[in-house]
């Protein structure tokens, strides 16, 4: 058989057997490759002890690397010679690679090579130093757990790489359909979409709320229909009236409607008394100055607050840890 004429693919069987096979490498998974001529194997012991061999330029050194005898590693190359058909190496004072030999040890190169970088990666990925975590907040759920969630999640990740955005509630589920974001934690839809997967952390209630210094203050807390059309309506998001239908009849009620995601701009803006807005009651008793707007139908909007993805996506090591933080946070009820 003349090796130097097979173009070698090789793929390492579960069994640690190598199949060799023409005319080009398949890489099935990190470290399995798949090589195959006319019905012969080759072990991936033997490519070992075939390299060491030639990167100790002799058996005994080789047998010393591989803590096997010099028995053992001399009888490998033997055996494998057999099966080929061709000497791999030329014995003397010094040893040195046939042409067989040279192209065989290019190959076993390749593939033990590989092995390495592959169990490199994975205990990289394992240890979560190859994983990102790509993260979604909205801002009532930044505010009270982003910081403390984070500082505890990279304290134990140090080298984890991180991307968190902040986001309105609505827009946090179109990012995550979208896969701009792997994990979303935020207020759960009154309708999730089927193929999210959900784990509620804690409830609220979205208040509608005016700040002292507002012109109208008191007629908004006393009857605040009366002065909605002369009002204006601070918000994170409003989706597109073909998106949600309601949306509209909210715009209706006010004078206008300002969108601003940002949530400590819309703090400020409702206390220059710019507005009206809505806010988590988990964050009313830390905001001075804030009164509720009752008597609307939607003074009062309770909601589900937890993490959410996508259900058949398979997640990132670092989603995963980021979920198991988030179960010690949050214990189940």
């Amino acid at each position: 058989m003349d090796l130097a004429r097979i173009d070698v693919v090789c793929m390492c069987c579960r069994d640690g057997s190598v199949q060799l096979m023409t005319p080009s490498v398949w890489l099935l998974e990190p470290g399995l490759w798949l090589v195959q001529t006319r019905g012969m194997q080759i072990e991936r012991n033997e490519l070992r002890v075939l390299s060491a061999v030639v990167e100790e330029e002799g058996f005994s050194r080789a047998a010393e690397r591989l803590n096997l005898s010099q028995s053992v590693v001399s009888q490998t190359i033997a055996n494998l010679e057999h099966r080929l058909g061709t000497a791999l190496l030329s014995r003397g004072r010094k040893t040195r690679l046939t042409e067989a030999g040279q192209r065989l040890f290019r190959f076993a190169q390749t593939v033990l090579n590989e092995e390495r970088v592959a169990l490199e990666d994975i205990e990289q990925i394992r240890s979560g130093a190859l994983s990102t975590l790509n993260l979604v907040m909205s801002s009532a759920v930044h505010r009270l757990h982003g910081t403390d969630l984070l500082l505890r999640f990279c304290e134990k990740n140090p080298l984890t790489r991180l991307k968190l955005d902040v986001a309105p509630s609505r827009e946090m589920i179109y990012g995550v359909d979208e896969d701009r974001w792997e994990l979303a934690f935020g207020p759960f839809q009154h309708q999730m979409p089927g193929h999210f997967a959900t784990r509620a952390c804690f409830d609220e209630v979205r208040k509608l709320v005016v700040h002292e210094a507002h012109p109208k203050f008191k007629l908004l807390r006393a009857d605040p229909m009366k002065v909605l059309n002369r009002t204006t309506l601070i918000t994170s998001y409003l989706d597109e009236v073909t998106k949600r239908q309601g949306q509209e009849r909210i715009r209706r009620l006010f004078a206008s409607t300002w969108e601003i995601s940002h949530l400590e701009t819309r703090l400020a803006l409702v206390a220059a008394g710019k507005g009206v807005t809505f806010v988590s009651d988990r964050l009313l008793p830390d905001i001075e100055g804030l009164h509720p707007v009752e008597n609307l139908p939607f003074s009062n909007i309770p909601r589900t607050v937890g993490i959410y993805y996508r259900k058949h996506q398979s997640l990132s090591e670092a989603a995963r840890r980021f979920l198991a933080l988030v179960d010690l946070a949050f214990p189940r009820s």
